[in-house]
């Protein structure tokens, strides 16, 4: 039988310490060069069990203060999502999830203090240097340097991806509007999971296409539905949030995600999969998407920088699969390049480190606004609330037994406090309930203000 690497049997050394509060989150763990002075192991060993660990979520690493405790979330009530029979529907356009607000909890985007504003600024300044290379048009497809800096990236993450299979776009929402015009027409059916982001489900009712919403899971998608509405409908194609949903947070299991693969294959069906939160995960190694178990090349993979760098940045990419000269196609119809300065500034960022350690520092943060906005909900909602505690992205998911949360959002509009009403995110009646805050916002003395009226407003609306 083969022996547990060294840094494994420390980290669980380590992890049963914790479990038995034999440290806690008030002091630091041993630093590392105290760890490997214990253990007598190298630091190289030292440092694989701390990451190890981490990425279990038991640990976080602060800067310039060590390694903590994950602080745990006491008292949080088990979402449970609704179990429902999926059938085709008209998608539906909603006013209130197109209103324009400013950067608020309705708003899942980072906060202005975790914006890397000095790289940015600086990478953007190089490229501006080489004049004789950025007024000209772009490249259709992207600029090489681009796409070949994602592709190491992506590498670094154990998800190999040729840069020549790979397109850049005006974000994610343009990379899937793009996929939906090759593979659909209108009053098509496209299989979406339930509940669904507002502005996809605003993007297919637009496009005039139809929707079938398949329940979600605590493992991911009801795979029973989703088989069988393939069977039963003309589906098209699948609309799926692997990593991070939004408007829930969960996840896909590798296991359905290789599944689903195994679908798309089986029933030659195409996956639009957009996986825009994918590195915004708070246990420190990003999730694989389904485009890694896509051995034929059904999955159209979508993502952006939006949530992981800056909102303002409207850059992305995709990897048509097979459907790539029909996307490069559609791309010259629609476009001639995307922005050029830009796509070359973001390639040096890539390049020099600089994303890499923005996602360390960021999802440190995300992991700690999570620990204290939840803290702080479950204290002054309801007691029979529940709140979905996800692994990564920067929502918090939540129902409120009875609320109205159209309502509830609606009051709160009069005192400049925006939430996203349950309602937006579904073509079904199952989200009334429940409404999505943004914890991508620092925990200041005016958000906990926030969150005590919207609980004022709740308990008034319930009493």
């Amino acid at each position: 039988m083969k022996q547990k690497a060294k840094y494994k049997q420390l980290a669980q050394q380590l992890i049963s310490k914790i479990e038995q509060r034999i440290y806690t989150s008030d002091k630091p763990l041993p630093s590392l060069r105290s760890f490997c002075d214990i253990q007598q192991v190298s630091m190289t060993t030292a440092l694989a069990c701390y990451r190890y660990v981490e990425s279990q979520g038991y640990i976080t690493a602060h800067p310039k203060r060590g390694y903590f405790v994950t602080t745990p979330i006491a008292g949080a009530v088990k979402y449970d999502f609704p179990n429902f029979v999926a059938k085709p529907t008209q998608s539906k356009h909603s006013a209130r999830s197109n209103e324009l607000m400013p950067q608020s909890l309705a708003t899942a985007e980072l906060g202005a203090s975790l914006v890397d504003h000095k790289a940015l600024s600086a990478s953007l300044a190089q490229a501006c240097r080489h004049s004789d290379l950025i007024w000209g048009y772009a490249c259709i497809q992207g600029e090489a340097t681009l796409r070949l800096a994602l592709s190491k990236h992506f590498s670094t993450q154990g998800f190999a991806l040729s840069e020549k299979e790979i397109s850049i776009t005006h974000g994610c929402l343009d990379a899937v509007q793009l996929a939906i015009s090759v593979l659909s027409n209108e009053h098509d059916i496209i299989l979406v999971s339930s509940p669904c982001y507002s502005g996809l489900l605003d993007m297919l009712h637009t496009l005039k296409r139809r929707v079938i919403e398949i329940p979600s899971t605590h493992d991911g998608i009801d795979l029973v539905q989703m088989e069988y509405a393939i069977q039963q409908h003309n589906v098209v194609a699948c609309l799926l949030t692997a990593n991070h949903q939004n408007p829930t947070g969960h996840s896909l299991s590798n296991s359905q995600k290789r599944q689903i693969a195994q679908l798309a294959n089986t029933y030659q069906l195409p996956i639009i999969e957009d996986d825009v939160f994918r590195e915004i995960s708070h246990n420190r190694t990003p999730p694989l998407p389904i485009k890694h178990f896509d051995e034929n090349g059904w999955v159209i993979w979508c993502a952006s920088f939006s949530k992981s760098l800056s909102a303002g940045l409207r850059l992305g990419w995709c990897a048509p699969g097979r459907y790539f000269d029909a996307y490069i196609t559609q791309q010259k119809v629609r476009t001639s390049g995307v922005n050029k300065p830009l796509q070359l500034a973001i390639a040096h960022y890539i390049n020099r480190g600089h994303y890499q350690q923005h996602l360390k520092r960021t999802n440190n943060k995300l992991a700690s606004h999570k620990n204290l906005y939840i803290t702080l909900l479950n204290s002054i909602l309801p007691v029979n609330s529940s709140i979905y505690i996800p692994h990564g992205g920067m929502v918090l998911w939540i129902k409120v037994p009875d609320l109205d949360s159209d309502m509830l959002a609606t009051v709160l509009v009069s005192q400049h406090i925006f939430i996203k009403p349950g309602t937006v995110f579904g073509t079904t009646k199952h989200y009334k309930e429940c409404f999505r805050l943004n914890f991508g916002l620092e925990f200041t003395v005016d958000i906990q203000t926030q969150l005590n009226k919207i609980a004022n407003e709740i308990n008034k609306q319930l009493t």
